[in-house]
């Protein structure tokens, strides 16, 4: 397995633990939060609790002494069994119309309402006695409220002097008011409101409305002792809630840090470019969002449902359960869809696969292909057509409204039109100055003025200016490469002719006879055949580059024309120093001419004998690819490669510049050409100094 498999299987290895840790980590936060209601259900404690400051009685203080205060002031209100057996705190209104309405002195409670057709005696003595059964009820709720909440002492006086108290005899005024929270309300009508703080002691002086005697005394405190045990208990649960919370708080932290991983990595490929789309990633992001929450939703909704009965039975192994399947089906479907969010945001376009974006889209470019296509005679009549029809609109609502309306109508129907005509003025302006552009033999810059008949218009005129720019390229090309020819053939050839001319002259005036004369034929016989020798290929490469040559395509083993090449090579390519690797099948057919392709194996061979590294390896290749047959020569140059590959292809062009090795530079043209003769593909690649030829042939 290489590097980039490793890291990729690596990187997947890490989203499928990421995904796996995310779904459990959602588990263990809803266990966490069941956790914390059960403790509040049981406890009946808050779990605001974890913001209180259990070294004073402040909490114990506003969680027992309000309701302990309400019950006391109900119980001191009515005093006694006696006086709400009497009716002393029954009053009957009378209304204008008729109507009779029973209450309490204060109108707390409102009790009956009798209309006139419903008043008699026995009806009111029935109401009444209605009334003082509740109003037992709440004095003997109160009464058993206040004995039975622990630690509190009371001691209460009503406005007819009744005393109610569970405190002993012996304690006083002092004592109420040395007890960590305590409430006083002596016998005035409006005492201050107050809830503070002083030396470590709360206490209370709310506000009440209370019409009574100076008799009237409300001592209320709750003793050390239970302030104490009941703070005991605040701060154990104080813990627990903590415990749960900070343990949901790091459960939180460490999801969203897996879900940042997660996210990041969605998309990427094995091999990068890009960013890779699944099947489940097609659907628009707006359509999945909805199926998502819809089943999100209605897998809480059952697991509420089927979560209240587990709740009432306390079955805690079946929660767990529930809890499981719960993350599972809520969870992995959600992060699905963030995935494919967080590709599609990657990609650039999440917004355009979306629904609401693709409809509105269709419909605007489907409104725009109709009006492109109209003609422009169409168009005109269609605008004029509409302009009078609002022109009669407007008209006629002026007619039945007001002349403001229509004056308001007509300056935004002018404007509307006037931005059209503007807007089309400025094509036609853009459309004239590309124009001139290209008429001044500018022909790079492109005409835009958008669609319909001048965008037809425009885009005529860019590809009049392409074609007449890539012709004005060609040409100078072609130019360019005429002057490099005659250059290039008037240099090669001058070389071996005038050697030619050189030692001829020699032999004239020294004669045959002389010592050197041998020397000098030899360099004669060689030169001529150099000069012959490139006048041939000289003429073979322009029948070839004219396609004026024969071609006889047939059936040709490739493997055998390649083993028979190197045999005949086969002393170059000893004396040549390199270390020719093959790799051949035993049999590779192809559509072929043997005289042509044998002429393009020595060629590149050739070319590899000259310019090769010395000592080097060379590689030559021949495999089948789909249906075609692959050749390809690779070997290490002795020099610098340093321009463009296809600039080796150009006739007199070399592997180096210095031109002394009394190559032709012929050789890699004429085999590009052989090898386009026989249908084939000829190409070029530059690696640093690598060079490798492929050529490219139709399968028999």
């Amino acid at each position: 397995m290489d590097t980039k498999s490793k890291k990729w299987t690596a990187r997947l290895a890490v989203k499928i633990i990421s995904f796996i840790m995310i779904v459990g980590l959602s588990f263990e936060i809803m266990n966490d939060i069941n956790a914390i209601i059960r403790l509040s259900d049981e406890t009946l404690i808050s779990p605001e609790i974890i913001f209180a400051d259990l070294s004073t009685p402040c909490y114990f203080a506003e969680n027992n002494m309000a309701s302990a205060m309400s019950h006391a002031y109900q119980l001191a209100f009515f005093g006694s069994e006696e006086a709400i057996n009497n009716g002393d705190f029954l009053k009957w209104t009378y209304y204008t119309d008729g109507s009779y309405t029973l209450s309490d002195p204060d109108n707390n409670y409102h009790y009956a309402w009798l209309s006139r057709s419903e008043d008699s005696e026995q009806r009111r003595l029935s109401e009444e006695a209605a009334a003082i059964a509740h109003q037992l009820s709440l004095f003997h709720r109160s009464q058993e409220v206040l004995e039975n909440s622990e630690g509190l002492v009371y001691y209460l006086v009503s406005k007819d002097g009744d005393v109610l108290s569970n405190a002993d005899a012996d304690i006083g005024f002092g004592w109420f008011r040395s007890q960590p929270v305590y409430f006083i309300l002596e016998g005035i009508s409006a005492p201050e409101a107050a809830f503070s703080f002083e030396f470590g002691l709360y206490h209370y002086s709310p506000f009440f409305r209370w019409e009574s005697s100076e008799n009237t005394r409300i001592y209320l405190a709750y003793t050390t002792e239970a302030v104490n045990a009941s703070n005991n208990i605040y701060k154990e649960t104080q813990r627990s809630f903590i415990f749960e919370i900070i343990n949901i708080a790091a459960c939180s932290v460490l999801l969203l840090a897996l879900l940042v991983i997660l996210l990041l990595g969605a998309g990427r490929k094995r091999t990068g470019g890009g960013v890779h789309f699944a099947f489940i990633d097609k659907p628009f992001l707006d359509i999945s969002l909805a199926a998502v929450t819809i089943w999100i939703v209605s897998a809480v909704w059952f697991a509420f449902e089927l979560g209240w009965m587990i709740w009432r039975y306390q079955n805690t192994g079946a929660m767990i359960l529930l809890f499981a399947a719960l993350s599972v089906t809520i969870v992995s479907p959600a992060l699905l869809w963030l995935m494919s969010f967080a590709k599609r945001v990657k990609a650039g376009h999440f917004w355009r696969h979306t629904l609401l974006y693709f409809i509105p889209s269709r419909f605007a470019r489907f409104l725009k292909s109709l009006w492109c296509g109209f003609p422009l005679t169409a168009k005109v009549a269609l605008i004029s057509l509409i302009s009078f029809g609002m022109l009669c609109a407007t008209a006629l609502f002026g007619i039945v409204r007001s002349e403001g309306m229509v004056f308001l109508s007509v300056l935004v129907f002018t404007a509307a039109v006037t931005y059209f005509l503007l807007r089309y003025a400025r094509r036609i302006r853009n459309l004239e100055t590309g124009a001139r552009t290209a008429v001044s033999g500018s022909y790079g810059a492109a005409i835009d003025v958008g669609k319909g008949e001048l965008g037809s218009i425009a885009s005529s005129i860019n590809n009049i200016s392409a074609g007449i720019n890539a012709a004005v390229e060609q040409r100078m090309k072609s130019e360019r490469l005429k002057t490099e020819l005659i250059t290039n053939v008037s240099h090669d050839i001058r070389t071996p002719l005038t050697s030619i001319i050189t030692y001829t002259d020699l032999l004239k005036h020294e004669g045959l006879g002389c010592e050197k004369a041998g020397e000098y034929l030899d360099v004669i016989i060689q030169k001529s055949q150099r000069l012959k020798t490139l006048t041939d290929e000289l003429f073979e490469a322009a029948k070839a580059s004219t396609g004026n040559i024969d071609v006889n395509l047939t059936e040709l083993d490739i493997v055998s024309l390649i083993n028979q090449v190197l045999g005949e090579l086969y002393e170059s390519i000893k004396s040549s120093g390199l270390d020719l690797r093959t790799s051949l099948p035993e049999k590779l057919l192809a559509l072929a001419d043997g005289r042509l392709l044998w002429r393009v194996m020595e060629n590149l061979l050739s070319n590899v004998f000259k310019y090769s590294m010395p000592s080097s390896r060379v590689y030559l290749d021949a495999r089948s690819d789909d249906a075609f047959v692959l050749i390809e020569l690779k070997n290490v140059s002795a020099t610098e490669l340093n321009f463009d590959p296809a600039e080796l292809t150009e006739r007199f062009k070399r592997g180096d510049d210095s031109r002394t090795d009394g190559g032709s530079g012929l050789g890699l043209s004429i085999a590009q050409s052989f090898v386009t003769a026989q249908g084939g593909e000829f190409r070029i690649s530059i690696d640093g100094d690598l060079f490798k030829a492929t050529v490219r042939l139709r399968q028999a």
